[in-house]
Parts: C-alpha cells; sequence; structure tokens
C-alpha cells in the first residue's frame, strides 16, 4: 500500500523497546545484555530515562571498569524522533557511530541503528505515481528519472512494514 511520505522520520524506524542500562550495572552484566540479546550496544539513562551515556561492545572489552558509567562513552550523539533517516544515516556515517539514542523531551524513546537504516533501505521504495519506476532511497526524489513525474509515493515491501 502507498503512503504519501515526503521523507521517513527517525519515529517510524526506530526500535521503541530499547535495552538500557543504569549506570551502577555491572560490567559482566552489560555484556551479558549484550550477548543475549545480540546487540552492539546500550544507553545507560539515569532514573528519569535520560541518556548520560553509551556502552559498546568496545567498551566492554577495551576500558576497565566495575560498572556501566567507569566505561561509558559519555558524548552521545541523540536524535529527536522528527529526524529524517536521511539525516540519522548521515549522523551513523560521518561519526562513525553504530547507533544513536531517539529522544523526547530528552529522554529515550527509541533507538536506530545502522540494521534499522539497513532494513528501510531494503525494504521501501519511492514510485513513481505516473509510470510506475522506483527508486531506493530515504528522501522523495525531486523527479522521476523515467518520466520526469514529480508524483511520488513510498511503498513499503512487504505492505505493512
Amino acid at each position: 500500500m502507498a503512503e504519501a511520505y515526503s521523507t521517513i522520520l527517525a519515529r517510524e524506524i526506530m526500535t521503541e523497546d530499547v535495552i538500557s542500562v543504569g549506570p551502577d550495572t555491572p560490567v559482566d552484566r552489560v555484556a551479558r545484555l549484550l550477548a543475549e540479546h545480540r546487540i552492539t550496544g546500550v544507553p545507560v539513562v539515569d532514573e528519569e530515562r535520560r541518556v548520560i551515556g553509551i556502552v559498546s561492545e568496545y567498551d566492554v572489552i577495551s576500558k576497565p571498569g566495575k560498572v556501566a558509567q567507569d566505561i561509558m562513552s559519555r558524548e552521545v550523539i541523540s536524535v529527536s524522533e522528527e529526524t529524517p533517516a536521511e539525516s540519522v544515516a548521515q549522523i551513523l556515517t560521518e561519526q562513525r557511530v553504530r547507533r544513536v539514542p531517539v529522544l523526547r523531551d530528552g529522554r529515550l524513546v527509541g533507538i536506530v541503528s545502522r540494521a534499522d537504516l539497513v532494513r528501510l533501505f531494503a525494504l521501501t521504495r519511492w514510485t513513481c505515481e505516473d509510470c510506475g519506476y522506483f527508486v531506493r532511497g530515504f528522501q522523495r526524489p525531486r523527479r522521476c528519472e523515467a518520466c520526469g513525474s514529480q508524483r511520488f509515493v513510498l511503498d513499503r515491501e512487504p505492505p505493512g512494514m
């Protein structure tokens, strides 16, 4: 089913059920969470779900410490729910990070990883309403390469993604 979007937003592709830890979570527990859930990092949050750091696989294996706050990366790059997917992709590539927390009013509400963006790229396409030509990408094309139309819809494969 086609939907009319000009761009795809972080809220549409983020993982909402985010695995996170508190600053006093033991490092061995963090390592177990990463392994059990097959993820590469977790946000470290305070009691109000404000992100105060991130612990990645790299942090676990390269930094000494007993609890998450000892080894976490403190400079966290985050986005809002309204951040375009194209901007998220740019942040991930330029900053060389694997994930960005998604915040609402400063609190953690989701996370977007490289895997989320790859899935989006693989399962969505911009389809010309006039000729059916399609392209993949995070932002609506300006003109159809086949017929010159400016009328596009975002198709999700399979429908309902």
